[in-house]
């Protein structure tokens, strides 16, 4: 095609009686390869932060920062809070990570770290589980609000005697009266779900990490009125990623704390997941469904056993021959909507 145009400008100037004139050809660049580049460090930042926490107990959060040169001093520590600890940035590895205890109070508390002669200030903000949440989405698999800040909930540790106490405020609060909710894992396989022809709102809130997460966010706008009925779909995530922790179980009392400050209390409902198919998964999959079942009645959620619904995942699951999904399908899943749905109607 170049070739071609130049061509038709060489014959338009030999027509004109014209001389033709290339231009002058810039210099080329050097190749990248004879030039150094110049490295971006990545900013220190915030990594693993707990979701929910319990005003009573002390818990950390780990940073990570980048090693530009080993052996610089710096700092770390809160703003306003206790003096800065000492740190030492090591030899051999291009980035370093650590535990800051979370502070203490609600509202934004800022992280200072310095390196050498630069201080990098990191946002976390705390709120109290019976007020707004303001989650808006999730980085890395942690909760953040609307500006990217780290956000963690604050909720109560409840007490037998306490409980007593929350069972009669229970009834005397009334049942939410708005359109069911149901939030969490469909269990989607092979082009279908489990919540296909529900009369409800579906929110699906799934994470390959901690989808746990992903369900507080979604919750995070609660219809008004509350709904007459909330259902949790936990799913499986957590185990097929490998990221499962018993902190998944305190999202039942976020969301019974945040429905009670809100003056109403929807019928909650917890479906417990199906045993997976894959054998090395299997145990830890009855510790979870034991912990869950057993903060669900704690906390006053009712509990539906998929696991009793579907049936064995080898029944459940099969495809073929030899051929599984990992979530129930057919007659099963057909069996798990029709369980939803009978609790939706209560």
């Amino acid at each position: 095609m170049r070739l071609a145009l130049l061509v038709l400008v060489a014959a338009t100037a030999a027509l004109r009686g014209e001389e033709l004139r290339l231009p002058t050809p810039t210099a080329i660049p050097p190749s990248p390869s004879t030039a150094p580049g110049v490295r971006i460090w990545p900013d220190p930042r915030f990594t693993h932060w707990p979701a929910v926490i319990y005003a009573d107990e002390a818990r950390n959060l780990s940073f990570e920062l980048p090693v530009r040169q080993a052996g610089t001093a710096g700092s770390v520590g809160w703003e306003g809070g206790a003096a800065a600890l000492p740190i030492t940035l090591p030899d051999d590895t291009e980035r370093v990570s650590g535990l800051l205890p979370v502070p203490g109070g609600f509202g934004v508390h800022t992280a200072c770290i310095t390196i050498a002669d630069t201080t990098t200030r990191l946002p976390l903000r705390l709120i109290d589980v019976r007020q707004a949440w303001p989650l808006a989405a999730m980085r890395d698999g942690f909760p953040v609000d609307a500006a990217g800040v780290p956000t963690i909930l604050v909720d109560r540790r409840r007490d037998p005697s306490g409980e007593r106490q929350w069972n009669l405020l229970a009834r005397d609060l009334p049942r939410g009266l708005g359109q069911p909710l149901v939030v969490g894992d469909p269990l989607a396989d092979l082009g279908g779900d489990a919540w296909k022809g529900l009369t409800a709102e579906l929110r699906i809130a799934v994470d390959d990490r901690h989808p746990q997460h992903a369900v507080l966010v979604a919750l995070a706008t609660l219809p008004q009125p509350l709904p007459r009925t909330l259902v949790w779909s936990p799913g499986n995530g957590a185990l097929f990623g490998g990221a499962w922790t018993a902190e998944e179980e305190r999202l039942l009392g976020a969301v019974r704390s945040r429905c009670a400050a809100l003056g109403a209390m929807p019928r909650l409902v917890l479906l417990l997941p199906p045993i997976p198919l894959d054998p090395g998964l299997q145990a830890l999959a009855r510790t979870r469904r034991e912990q869950l079942a057993r903060s669900a009645g704690f906390q006053g959620w009712s509990v539906v056993d998929l696991d009793a619904v579907a049936g064995p995942a080898e029944t459940a699951n099969r495809v073929a021959d030899g051929l599984f999904t990992r979530h129930p399908i057919g007659e099963a899943r057909a069996r798990i909507t029709a369980a939803i749905a009978d609790e939706l109607r209560r």
